[in-house]
């Protein structure tokens, strides 16, 4: 099949034509800087540039792929290699290519985030406590390594060796960062003895050895410039080809929580003495825009399946053209999922660092860990995710009827989970069950491999779950991420520190693990379940954000690093701070609603279904000018599932004033 020719705008065409030396593409979502550097690379081949030197670089490894494939789509015929890869994949390139240039003897080990993490722990528990006079009692604790291990990547990533560290410190009266800059010495030297690098020093010597080695590209694309790091501006920097193409957009900066910055995109013109092309046309079209709001979460997550279902029935849209974008993966995502396969619409969940304890279908064990380590406070907070999810198993109503009872008895809302007054047979025999099951676990929350199995053997959820993967190939995925999970309790439950403490903040420090399941595909027919940040770059259909309220949009709480090198220019205020992260959140918003052509739906509710809607909207929906509306209602004339359609056939039914034909023909659907 023949793909049809690109027709550039003028913008576009000076991206094309461009010959020689630096150039910056400027452009909003949906102008088209990816569409075009595709084109650009292409042309450049067809032109007679030789394929092994020309690459282009992308944002992500699924951005990777996709180029790659689109690219190879577009020239209509095979090559011996396309040079489309990520910044980590040209790194590993050159050092592997000039090891030779680094002053290695052959191609040094590269450190997963997994060997980092051992290697900065196992080097912290060989430090004396009393040559770290600020943090010396923190050295054994894991949260501590994993902070340390953040700390060494970003400082790599920002070009600050431990002299500057130690000078910077100094100057800015920061006395405990001594200690660690000795550490990051120290580190370093290690891996050098080893003949390794960790991926951010990987970048680093990719640009010593792009420095020392003849020019390896004549011509370079870097898509998604705004998201990248010091490290990668000088690899660019160095790599020195006759033509040098960079798009991106710094009003969607969004990843600054892993060390990115987009200092270098502001900064490209004038460092580079780059020409710079704005693209000015927005080529998806503008998305209409609504908002709804619903009393609590459980009445959000259906509205959201049901429109779903009926975009897919009635606008005739592909699954694989719907997304709905939630601002961070957990537990709190389960509900979301449950309300999806009650409505019978595939899904996926994809995400950056969606790792075994996060996957939906771990979700319901974790909740349980953590309600045995919880404190009173914090029960009082997961009570209800605990009694509606999968261990509990009791609907919403029931639940806040629940709650309403132990308040009104002058109980904590934790109480909850011991009252049964209310319920079915079924929910009081299940609850009655997860109680046991939880109080058995909790006597053996000292290895988190003894509380697990308590939980995997006595929760009717595991049974449930085996049972639905003889004949759903979704439960056998599911059923993939608990096997991949208990993996993981057993690692831990066999290490020197096997609790379930211990293993919960493994779980919540491991940046970088690797995923549970494969993330989704876009040629499955299948709704994506995304995290914002993983979105970005997607392009749907329509877009249902879920959960635009304060506390996820804009979400102010996430835990500030323990060695930020912001500190190193001075200490920030508070409001300073949460400055920044609102921007950052709003920028992180707004990129999720630009990931739809057609339309995009906001949601939002509240999780106890007692405060006012107006409470909890997210203020980014006001910004954009969408009033906030209620969620339509199923009607009974337009029923979009199975069950739907049942129950306007039953009512039909039993409405006496209807003529017989509607009738006799309604009883011919119930028991079709």
């Amino acid at each position: 099949m023949t793909n049809p020719p690109f027709q550039p705008d003028p913008a576009q065409q000076r991206i094309l034509d461009h010959d020689a030396g630096p150039l910056l593409v400027i452009g909003e979502a949906g102008t088209g800087k990816t569409v075009v550097l595709r084109e650009r690379f292409a042309r450049l081949i067809e032109g007679g540039a030789d394929p092994e030197r020309v690459t282009l670089l992308a944002g992500s490894r699924r951005a990777r792929d996709e180029s790659k494939t689109a690219i190879l789509r577009r020239l209509e015929r095979s090559l011996p290699g396309v040079r489309v890869t990520t910044m980590q994949g040209l790194a590993h390139q050159l050092v592997s290519r000039h090891p030779d240039l680094l002053g290695y003897g052959r191609a040094p080990k590269i450190l997963d985030a997994t060997d980092q993490f051992a290697l900065v722990q196992d080097l912290l528990h060989g430090e004396r406590a009393e040559e770290w006079p600020a943090y010396g009692d923190m050295l054994a604790l894991k949260g501590f390594a994993d902070e340390v291990r953040k700390f060494v990547l970003r400082a790599q990533e920002a070009l600050l060796d431990p002299d500057r560290i130690l000078q910077e410190a100094g100057d800015a009266g920061l006395p405990g960062w001594r200690d660690l800059a000795g550490f990051y010495r120290r580190y370093l030297d290690v891996l050098d003895a080893q003949g390794a690098v960790d991926f951010a020093g990987l970048v680093v010597q990719a640009a010593v050895a792009a420095a020392a080695a003849d020019r390896p590209f004549d011509h370079v694309l870097v898509d998604d410039f705004q998201d990248t790091t010091f490290a990668a501006e000088r690899l660019i920097a160095r790599l020195s080809p006759l033509s040098l193409v960079v798009a991106g957009d710094p009003d969607a900066h969004v990843f600054s929580f892993q060390g990115m910055t987009d200092a270098p995109i502001r900064r490209f013109v004038e460092r580079f003495g780059s020409a710079l092309v704005r693209l000015p046309n927005r080529h998806r079209g503008v998305a209409s825009i609504e908002a709804w709001r619903l009393p609590h979460t459980s009445e959000e997550h259906a509205a959201v399946a049901r429109e779903l279902r009926r975009i897919h029935v009635a606008d005739g849209v592909p699954w694989n053209e719907l997304a709905v974008v939630v601002r961070r993966n957990g537990p709190h995502i389960g509900g979301l999922v449950r309300a999806l396969d009650d409505a019978g619409i595939p899904r996926s969940q994809a995400g950056a660092g969606l790792s075994a304890s996060a996957a939906p279908a771990t979700f319901p064990y974790v909740l349980a860990l953590r309600w045995i380590v919880a404190d009173p406070g914090r029960r009082d907070d997961m009570v209800e995710s605990v009694l509606t999810s999968e261990l509990g198993g009791i609907s919403p109503a029931a639940a806040r009827s629940l709650l309403r009872l132990a308040r009104a008895g002058g109980h904590a809302p934790a109480h909850a989970l011991e009252i049964d007054e209310g319920l079915a047979d079924p929910e009081r025999s299940a609850l009655s069950e997860l109680r046991e099951i939880l109080r058995q676990a909790s006597g053996r929350r000292r290895s988190v491999l003894d509380a697990f199995s308590v939980l995997w053997q006595g929760l009717s959820y595991s049974r449930r779950l085996v049972e639905a993967a003889e004949t759903s190939a979704q439960a056998r995925v599911d059923l993939a991420s608990v096997l991949a999970f208990s993996r993981l309790v057993g690692e831990v439950g066999a290490s020197s520190s096997p609790s379930i403490e211990a293993f919960l903040e493994l779980a919540e420090v491991s940046e970088g693990a690797p995923a549970a399941g494969a993330e989704g595909d876009r040629g499955r027919e299948e709704v994506r379940v995304l995290t914002a940040h993983a979105a970005v770059g997607l392009e749907f259909d329509t877009v249902m954000v879920a959960g635009a309220v304060e506390g996820d949009f804009p979400s102010l709480t996430r835990p500030e690093p323990m060695f930020d090198l912001s500190a190193l220019a001075g200490i920030r205020s508070r409001s300073e701070i949460n400055r920044f992260r609102l921007a950052d959140e709003r920028r992180l918003f707004r990129s999720a609603v630009a990931r739809a052509r057609r339309r995009v739906v906001l949601t939002a509710s509240d999780p106890h279904g007692m405060e006012s809607d107006e409470a909890v909207a997210s203020r980014f929906v006001e910004e954009l000018g969408v009033a906030w509306a209620r969620a339509p209602m199923g009607m009974a004339e337009d029923p979009v599932s199975v069950g739907e359609a049942a129950a306007a056939w039953r009512r039909t039914l039993g409405d006496a004033t209807l003529e017989a034909a509607d009738r006799l023909a309604a009883v011919a659907g119930v028991l079709a």
